[in-house]
């Protein structure tokens, strides 16, 4: 038997704390932030008695727990003081989750778990029914591999401003040294020196310092006395002419160093005391604990990130009772509330791609490097072919001052006297991203769906797709919908296969098995004998020809005719004129009988079209152009990955191995008479097949 349980906690774990710490080692390493020590120090000096314990037990075997407290009646969500950098949740497998949420008072129809790390538990897999993310804070690790060396090595612009600051100290006669502090007895005295180094700084006149209330400065002493007794804290500070300049607080276990704390003094700051000593304390790692990691654990900046070796997004997972209970929150939210001017940000709306401003469009050539379809190249030729002189065309262009923070690529239409918006995108769209800064949070793109109900007043929906669900672009705009009161609902939109390359051609074929390189074989003899040729064509100067020979093949297929038959042969031009393209070609006789689009590009490379004449499939051209291309991108382009886009087609098995999912999501505004409609259509709908989305 399984199920949930909870039992109230009186500001500590206490007989629970063993059965914490043994599944926290189980399932996560025995991370220094979801111990029983750290826990108990926040429940004793945070906690107000209203917390509780769930524990999910499978045959006697605890399973998963977390800590609880209700907001109110309706609403729950973990404990999750502001001196928490994690939620207190140790749960490794999602399926628990919807069980979670029903075991809780009858009364309860929102549970909000907390900033949660995708390095830590499974709380954070998606897209599940009834379960919401947002972004809260970008994180960030340094991976302690190799040597110190190697490290910065890779960070020249980096180690430049170090140097120039370490220049200026010598050139100063400022005498510089660093103190590592791990004797618990020496612990109070260090975080009483941090607390007053924060203190005078802005933190304490904002007050947000350690020592801002008597409950934080004594938690932070209590928790690094007791870790440094087992070895487990330690306290790194610079000192500069025998005065503390930066301080940081640190837990390290099982070689992972959390950073806690960081602070330094102002009067310093020519020196750039925080960035020496993170310095050292990165050198101090790496000698003291190869192969481990140093957490921050942030809300990291540029800045920050130049010292970073990942990065990931801490996430809240939000999970609703029932889809009806979310309707109704969100709609009454929306109608209640009045979105908030961010000062610093701004909105700028253009009709087409050749409209936006020089920095826009390189921000946009840019985002090709990650999704080809994303890129400048993609939009014009899909709106010059499809949508030309189509007035309802529009790209959102978000700026923080004169930075670009995001295009949003849409299109508009009236139907039934309402407004619908929808991705600039159409079956040819493999992935649909909005181009976002890595950094942009949900709340800041709140302002550009503020413009498009300020454009739009009457809109009734959005809808975006195809998306990758597990994507920045995809959460960011799933929080913006939900932030500003539009009740966003997932779908299934198709899977995509595709393969990871790693060696050669040969190897890579070895792999598929015998009967492949049978078939390839005999094939390739038989085209051969009967005067069969093969080509690759990827220069805009032999184009005229080829296209020409696309396009009987297409004619001579299967396949129906293309709606915009000229979207292809541009998409051929632009991507020729920039060297991505990778036409293949088979003759017999000097008639063309197969042909394949690929689009080669930053280590990818794309099968967007494939066609064959069907008075010739005897001959199997469509295997043998595919065996070209495939040799051709791994031996000659290098390419890292091999993607077949769109589909679940069986055929595509024989060549790829992994699969991954595209999702969309609608969004309904409830503000208006139609997004109301809209939103009770799709909630009875969903409620009733008792899901809220396809996954395969």
């Amino acid at each position: 038997m399984s199920g949930w349980r909870g039992v109230p906690l009186q500001r500590s774990l206490g007989e629970h704390g063993a059965a914490w710490d043994e599944l926290n080692a189980r399932l996560f390493g025995d991370h220094p932030l979801l111990g029983a020590l750290f826990i108990d120090g926040l429940l004793a000096r945070f906690g107000d008695g209203s917390e509780q314990l769930w524990t999910c037990r499978r045959d006697g075997r605890v399973e998963a727990m977390c800590i609880l407290k209700p907001r109110n009646a309706l609403v729950w969500a973990s404990f999750l003081p502001a001196q928490a950098q994690l939620g207190a949740t140790l749960i490794a497998d999602p399926a628990l989750l919807d069980a979670l949420s029903h075991s809780l008072p009858p009364l309860v129809i929102q549970l909000d778990l907390l900033c949660n790390d995708p390095h830590v538990g499974a709380v954070l897999d998606g897209p599940v029914p009834g379960q919401h993310l947002l972004n809260h804070a970008r994180t960030m690790r340094i991976a302690l591999d190799g040597s110190f060396a190697d490290y910065l090595s890779g960070r020249a612009h980096l180690q430049n401003n170090i140097k120039r600051y370490q220049k200026r100290v010598l050139e100063n006669g400022v005498v510089k040294h660093h103190v590592y502090i791990l004797d618990p007895a020496a612990m109070d005295a260090a975080v009483d020196r941090y607390a007053a180094l924060e203190g005078a700084g802005w933190k304490g006149r904002s007050g947000t310092a350690v020592g801002a209330t008597p409950e934080q400065h004594q938690f932070y002493r209590d928790l690094l006395r007791r870790a440094a007794e087992g070895g487990n804290a330690m306290v790194c500070e610079l000192w500069l002419d025998n005065k503390l300049a930066a301080s940081r607080l640190l837990l390290r276990r099982n070689g992972m160093y959390v950073m806690l704390k960081t602070s330094y003094d102002e009067s310093f700051s020519d020196y750039s005391p925080g960035r020496l000593l993170l310095r050292g304390v990165i050198e101090h790692a790496f000698a003291a604990d190869p192969g481990g990691s140093i957490e921050f654990y942030t809300d990291a900046d540029s800045n920050l990130l130049e010292w970073a070796t990942g990065q990931r997004w801490i996430r809240h997972r939000t999970l609703y009772r029932w889809i009806a209970a979310e309707a109704l929150r969100v709609s009454l939210r929306a109608w209640r509330s009045k979105p908030r001017v961010q000062e610093g940000l701004a909105v700028e709306v253009f009709h087409h791609p050749d409209a936006l401003a020089p920095d826009v469009q390189s921000f946009m050539t840019k985002a090709e490097k990650q999704n080809v379809a994303g890129g400048l190249a993609w939009y014009r030729n899909l709106v010059d072919t499809v949508y030309p002189a189509n007035p309802g065309l529009r790209f959102y262009v978000l700026r923080r001052g004169q930075q670009v923070m995001a295009v949003l690529p849409l299109r508009a239409e009236k139907t039934g006297g309402a407004w619908q918006l929808s991705s600039l995108s159409n079956f040819y769209t493999s992935l649909y991203e909005p181009v976002l800064d890595p950094g942009l949070k949900s709340r800041e793109m709140v302002m550009v769906l503020v413009a498009i109900q300020d454009e739009f007043p009457g809109l009734g929906s959005l809808t975006l797709t195809p998306m990758d669900p597990q994507s920045h672009a995809y959460q960011t705009m799933l929080g913006a919908m939900r932030i500003k009161g539009w009740l966003a609902f997932e779908y299934f939109a198709f899977g995509n296969w595709y393969q990871p390359i790693e060696g050669d051609w040969t190897s890579y074929l070895a792999a598929r098995g015998g009967q492949l390189q049978n078939t390839i074989r005999r094939m390739g003899k038989k085209f051969a004998n009967e005067g069969g040729t093969l080509e690759i064509v990827t220069s805009a100067r032999d184009l005229p020809v080829a296209i020409a020979a696309y396009e009987k093949v297409y004619a001579a297929s299967w396949k129906k005719p293309e709606p915009f038959p000229a979207f292809m042969p541009a998409l051929m031009q632009a991507y020729a004129a920039k060297g991505f393209l990778r036409l293949g070609l088979a003759w017999i006789k000097g008639e063309p009988v197969a042909a394949q689009l690929w689009i080669v590009s930053y280590g990818r490379a794309e099968i967007y079209k494939l066609a064959y004449d069907e008075g010739f499939k005897a001959f199997s051209p469509g295997t043998l152009i595919t065996a070209m291309l495939m040799e051709h991108a791994i031996d000659k382009d290098k390419v890292t990955e091999i993607d077949y886009l769109i589909g679940d087609d069986a055929y595509k098995k024989t060549w790829m191995n992994h699969r991954r999912e595209r999702w969309g999501m609608v969004a309904y505004n409830p503000r208006s008479l139609r997004g109301l409609r809209g939103l009770a259509r799709e909630a009875a709908g969903r409620a009733a097949r008792g899901v809220a989305g396809r996954r395969t």
